[in-house]
């Protein structure tokens, strides 16, 4: 014990709390990722029989529209239900997409038998469901019987948060709502769904005992043991094209594990926001590059630190140590060692997890218990034995006269300059990485999408019969007096997410486009509102009344339009201006639909996905127990906060809208590359925190090379070198050294960075100036470091290093 303490005192200088501090943040940081890793992995996990459960997709890239939907027709996953592949089929059916098929489940409804009776309120994330949901779903019922209510109209389940926010209670078993002359009584309580699920309901009901046709919404399939996916994902398919026309053919079904939905769901129609099986990846990736960084600065400094204690490790073998004792004192002080710096470590995790929350917009959790006890010991046991055996083998089977003589020059050979070069071009990876990402991301940020998001707001979770009804418009002219509203337009879409409907339309040429045409439902001044950019033709205008969708009493339908050019390309005309009053039609649909407006090419979403052709028609609404949207352009010198208290008051006070969002529309395109935020988070603080660990380890390598040569500069400045002569024969070595390692970095960032880039339909191309910025700041920050130790080194005066020879 007394030889480890005065082992450990020898090292324990300055830079060794530097290199200590660095190496306990470098562990927390690989915890933190480790905890956003198994946060991220760990979705729907306690789901029964997960392994054999799939949510229904249909993959519509053929039609324009988001790449898989998981919006799909549950009667013909119910179709194979004699099948011997599946075991059973689940359904849950949003409330507003019950609108589709002729049952209108009204969210809004007023408290029956109490004093509030005249008070209305908005039912949050309300869903119809199958009688089998506990056969998917872990739901923890802690009322009622959620059986019962699954398999009895009119009667709710909600959660427990939902009733406290309704009664203020969670005893509730027996309260009655009513909606449009309807009664539902509340049957069973759940306690709230936990946060890592791909589930977000808070009121369930039963199906409708009657319905009109089949309602899509997401389908769930058990599968028997062993099924073959593929397989029978070509049986849905087969089934599929049974109740579709002929241009389905193009689209492909797709079945998700649901642990895997989380972070495979690519849709807008998901139930939250999916997370990033490439953000996961890359925190995969960040683990192991800052485990190996803090591992080889570790070695680094053992090795060096070697130096340092040489002649006490001689005396100690010359008076009788052996190998092995002098191999376990290693051991036990690089454990002894790692052992605090994990406990530190654990201390930095417990005071920055809420900030690192923030930076990855994550929710992950950090407890100190016995797992994480017994894993603090198994990382201090592998990491410490790891790092302390090089040294205590190599010290161990050296010569006590080559200890002597040599000092600690002996082991400042291949593997720890090596492990250097490798630090450098980590470091420059990464930074070629983060600044490609940015950059990136800042073109997307900024990219003609054929609409304007900048002075922008969106107010959403609009009833449609407020907003598509020609003869109730009130909501919109209300807000059209708001201070600060230059002009305004409704759609039944957020144009940042994606289309949600569409017609296959015939052109007077016989031209057909392939699949499903997309088409957003709009009001009156679409192309000022959005900043469409207007080619030929007019705008949606209030002077043109007839323009507005219209159902005829034989059942035949007609609608204005406004083209994108690339579907009037797609038709064969080559003049925007021919297609002005041209009539297209749809037999399917019994639709007429004229051109009024061709405008520049928009696109839906995120930059991944392509620019499709698409129309938008005036007040064709494909939802009409829905909510749409409102698009307002403001002055320049509206005020943002202050409009949106006046939007949501007069929403509440004259409409009686309660659940209306307002926000930026340039905020809401943002949220399309949110992981891709999230990755370029991490980028940055791990670039800053390896080049931290990698000047630490090149300061600690440089310092004992120097120390070591202080005998050969005096000398060489006896003879008449200079200063900077000195500092520069020291500097050139490691330049190459550095200059090495960028050899493959680049090479390696380049190849990576190139991949990433083409997931985006529009990208940048790979800038010359960032690989040549990153070489410059290696070298520059390599040079810097050795620069400032080998000028205090020269500047010395030699008689003060020479007196003693």
């Amino acid at each position: 014990m007394e030889q480890l303490v005065t082992s450990i005192r020898t090292k324990a200088t300055r830079l060794f709390w530097l290199h200590f501090l660095s190496y306990s943040a470098g562990l927390a940081a690989v915890i933190l990722l480790a905890l956003f890793v198994q946060h991220e992995l760990s979705y729907d996990s306690n789901q029964p029989d997960k392994q054999r459960v799939y949510r229904a997709h249909v993959d519509f890239t053929s039609f324009g529209f988001d790449t898989l939907m998981p919006m799909r027709d549950l009667a013909v996953a119910q179709s194979l239900l004699n099948d011997t592949d599946v075991e059973d089929v689940f359904g849950l059916i949003p409330a507003e997409f019950m609108g589709y098929v002729g049952h209108h489940f009204y969210s809004e409804v007023s408290y029956v038998g109490i004093n509030n009776s005249d008070t209305k309120v908005k039912l949050k994330n309300v869903y119809f469901a199958s009688n089998n949901l506990s056969k998917f779903i872990n739901l923890d019922v802690t009322r009622g019987d959620i059986n019962v209510v699954l398999n009895t109209p009119n009667q709710l389940a909600i959660s427990e948060s939902e009733a406290i926010r309704l009664f203020a209670d969670i005893n509730v078993i027996g309260e009655r709502l009513s909606a449009n002359e309807q009664n539902y009584t509340i049957g069973a309580v759940f306690k709230d769904l936990p946060a890592q699920t791909h589930f977000a309901f808070d009121v369930l009901t039963a199906f409708p005992t009657t319905l009109e046709q089949q309602p899509h919404g997401y389908v769930y399939i058990k599968t028997a043991v062993d099924t073959d996916i593929t397989a029978l994902e070509n049986k849905l398919f087969e089934q599929y094209l049974t109740t579709k026309s002929a241009e389905h053919k193009t689209v492909q079904y797709k079945l998700i594990n649901i642990s895997d939905i989380y972070l495979k769901g690519r849709s807008t129609y998901e139930m939250k926001a999916a997370g990033s099986i490439t953000a996961v990846a890359i925190a995969c990736g960040l683990i192991f590059i800052i485990f190996l960084q803090i591992t080889c600065n570790f070695i680094n400094f053992n090795l060096v630190s070697v130096g340092r204690t040489a002649k006490q490790i001689a005396i100690k073998k010359a008076i009788g140590a052996s190998r092995g004792q002098l191999f376990r004192l290693f051991i036990v002080e690089s454990i002894v060692l790692t052992g605090c710096a994990v406990l530190l470590s654990l201390a930095f995790v417990e005071l920055s997890q809420s900030y690192f929350n923030q930076l990855v917009e994550s929710n992950i959790s950090f407890v100190l218990n016995k797992s994480t006890v017994l894993m603090a010991i198994f990382i201090t046991c592998v990491i410490g034995l790891f790092n302390g055996i090089y040294a205590g083998v190599v010290v161990a089977n050296v010569d006590v006269k080559l200890l002597v003589r040599t000092h600690y020059q002996y082991h400042l050979g291949l593997l720890v300059k090596g492990i250097l070069s490798f630090q450098a071009g980590l470091a420059t990876f990464i930074f070629i990485v983060f600044v490609i990402a940015q950059l990136q991301l800042n073109f997307v940020a900024n990219m003609d999408v054929g609409y304007q998001t900048k002075n922008r707001l969106i107010v959403k979770n609009i009833p449609t019969t407020q907003l598509f009804d020609k003869d109730n418009a009130r909501v919109i002219s209300a807000m059209n007096k708001l201070p600060g509203v230059v002009s305004l337009s409704a759609t039944d879409i957020n144009l940042t997410e994606q289309v949600r409907g569409g017609v296959q339309l015939t052109w007077p040429n016989g031209q057909v486009v392939d699949g499903i045409a997309p088409s957003v439902v709009t009001s009156f001044d679409v192309v000022e509102a959005l900043g469409l950019k207007l080619l030929a033709g007019r705008d949606f205008n209030r002077d043109f009344q007839s323009d507005w969708f219209e159902k005829q009493a034989d059942g035949s339908e007609h609608v204005a339009l406004i083209v994108t050019e690339s579907m009037v390309s797609l038709a064969g005309y080559e003049s925007m201006q021919e297609v002005i009053g041209m009539t297209l039609s749809s037999a399917q649909a019994n639709l007429s639909a004229t051109v009024v407006g061709v405008v520049a090419d928009v696109k839906v979403g995120s930059a991944k996905h392509k620019m499709t052709p698409l129309s938008f028609n005036l007040g064709r609404n494909y939802l009409p127990n829905g909510h749409g949207n409102i698009v307002i352009k403001l002055s320049d010198d509206a005020v943002f906060e202050d409009l949106k208290r006046q939007i949501l008051a007069l929403l509440t006070s004259r409409f009686a809208i309660l659940d209306a969002e307002v926000s930026r529309f340039d905020d809401d395109y943002a949220k399309n590359y949110k992981n891709e935020h999230r990755v370029t988070t991490l980028s940055k603080w791990l670039l800053i925190l390896s080049t931290l660990l990698t000047v630490i380890s090149l300061g600690v390598l440089v310092s004992q090379t120097v120390l070591s040569q202080q005998k050969e500069l005096a000398i060489k400045k006896v003879l008449g070198a200079t200063v900077i002569q000195l500092v520069t024969a020291v500097s050139v070595s490691y330049l190459k050294l550095m200059s090495l390692s960028l050899v493959v970095s680049i090479q390696l960032a380049y190849w990576l960075t190139d991949n990433w880039l083409n997931s985006f339909n529009d990208r940048i191309g790979q800038p010359i100036w960032v690989y040549g910025l990153s070489a410059l700041v290696v070298a520059a920050i390599t040079w810097l470091t050795v620069a400032s130790l080998a000028f205090k080194a020269a500047s010395t005066r030699p008689s003060l290093i020479l007196r003693d020879e």
